[in-house]
């Protein structure tokens, strides 16, 4: 798998979905049809089936029947009868989709935040363009949903605009703009109903708010416009907000090209989340690449403790006891040893790892754009990871914290703040690794801390300077005003 943040969409109604958590879909499924309740359809199967079903409450009985049984996956039944453009046919449970019908009861939101970041990004930096580089509102960037041709690829929606630009005072000049992004389903579908109301949830209000701030004052962006606006020859513009497809591993949300060239990389992110990226999963090659990149750590000689013949269990067990026994000792005896200002290893390696979850393995110019999703005006950060990390950290003192709880282990890595020094609660903690079994599966995520953030924020690296040992310099956040 190559090196990039995973994203994972919502599943289909499997047996092996149905019986997670004790049942609790099956149970959730099982309501919905003694309700009588029109249910999604996975979007690979719409074009055939139509975009619900209704399942026979007949199926009731069959079902509660495989809940009770004490092995749900083993007792379900294969097909469903099932009214399809009101026939009734034989299905099997994955057609239907765990939409918000299902996330919605387990109290979960009808969409993923960072998702649709990526949708607002795309959708306010294509209509930079159209509006010729002047200033937007995100009214503005409403009024072009009605422009979105939509279509289903698999699990995702695809979201389409092509138009011309023209100039007022080009008149043989016209540019083409073409916008695409590919979004999870249930993701979409939430931003179609919101966009239709014209309004959206708070924390997607101030996520759009904050696009339509760092587009308006991105200076990369306006260059970008004005460069097009004064080039006398028509120009391609194509602006892609694609998180979802990892042909090459880029750790790009959104990029810009103008006639082919790539003119800005974008990644995305927001205020709520501090995940930089990730390798999850309990395959060996994945567990191999997280332990080196991270800590220089060759895990062949265990190799046998994560063979997969073990199966899930045994080798989420090995995990978390190679954690104990070899990980977290080798992390702390390492940064033990060095200190502040000499060359360490550790110290290269940890600025090594940012580089590549920020960035990818080809260590693209990525800009990471924070977005506010709490000030409904808008506000955002700009985090820019380069080579120069190395020579800021090796000016810090470190330590480390072990969290060995539970079924994850998380070892964070904190800067000693000097002697006398008062320091805000967590404003020390440089990043963390974490181990965590989420929803029956296991993720690795690398996480910033404010620590990291102010060593890599836009204004601190334009300034050139070096954080003295300890200090926690924050990294500046934009001032807000409102959007209208």
């Amino acid at each position: 798998m190559l090196l990039r943040e995973l994203l994972l969409v919502e599943k289909a109604l499997t047996p092996a979905e149905l019986e997670k958590h004790d049942g609790k879909y099956l149970r959730i499924l099982i309501d919905l049809i003694d309700a009588d309740a029109d249910l999604p359809v996975d979007p690979g199967f719409r074009a055939a089936l139509g975009n619900t079903v209704r399942v026979d409450p007949g199926e009731v009985e069959v079902l509660t029947t495989a809940l009770n049984s004490g092995d749900i996956k083993a007792t379900l039944p294969k097909k469903l009868k099932m009214f399809v453009n009101g026939k009734l046919e034989l299905q099997p449970t994955s057609i239907l989709f765990k939409g918000a019908e299902f996330t919605g009861a387990e109290g979960k939101k009808a969409y993923n935040a960072g998702h649709l970041a990526e949708l607002f990004m795309g959708l306010v930096v294509s209509a930079k363009f159209f509006n010729t580089g002047k200033p937007i509102t995100t009214n503005q960037v409403l009024d072009m949903v009605g422009y979105i041709e939509t279509a289903i690829d698999g699990k995702n929606y695809v979201f389409t605009i092509t138009r011309n630009i023209k100039y007022p005072e080009m008149d043989n000049k016209t540019d083409s703009l073409s916008f695409l992004a590919r979004i999870p389903a249930r993701s979409a579908e939430a931003f179609i109903t919101m966009a239709k109301a014209r309004k959206f949830d708070s924390d997607l209000q101030a996520i759009f708010s904050s696009a339509v701030r760092y587009v308006n004052e991105s200076t990369s962006v306006i260059e970008s416009c004005d460069k097009v606006r004064k080039d006398k020859n028509n120009n391609k513009i194509d602006v892609i907000s694609d998180g979802t497809s990892d042909a090459k591993g880029t750790k790009a949300d959104l990029t810009l090209k103008v006639d082919g060239t790539k003119v800005n990389l974008l990644s995305l992110k927001t205020f709520g989340s501090d995940t930089l990226g990730q390798f999850s999963g309990l395959s060996y090659d994945n567990l191999s690449k997280w332990f080196r990149i991270n800590f220089n750590l060759d895990i062949s000689p265990y190799k046998e403790q994560f063979n997969p013949t073990l199966g899930d269990d045994t080798i989420e067990k090995n995990l978390i006891k190679f954690y104990d026994d070899i990980v977290y000792p080798h992390v702390q005896k390492t940064v033990e040893d060095q200190s502040a200002g000499t060359e360490a290893e550790i110290v290269k390696q940890f600025a090594h790892a940012a580089n590549i979850y920020a960035r990818g393995e080809t260590l693209e110019d990525v800009e990471i754009v924070k977005l506010d999703d709490k000030i409904s005006s808008g506000s955002y950060k700009i985090l820019k990871f380069s080579d120069n990390l190395k020579d800021a950290m090796l000016h810090l003192d470190l330590e480390t914290r072990y969290v060995n709880k539970g079924q994850g282990r998380t070892i964070q890595i904190w800067v000693k703040p000097t002697e006398g020094e008062k320091v805000a609660r967590g404003a020390n903690r440089l990043c963390q690794f974490r181990t965590q079994k989420t929803g029956g599966y296991i993720r690795n995520y690398f996480e910033s801390g404010p620590m990291l953030e102010a060593l890599t924020s836009a204004e601190y690296n334009r300034s050139a300077g070096v954080a003295p040992q300890g200090r926690t310099a924050m990294s500046t956040t934009h001032d807000t005003r409102e959007l209208k």
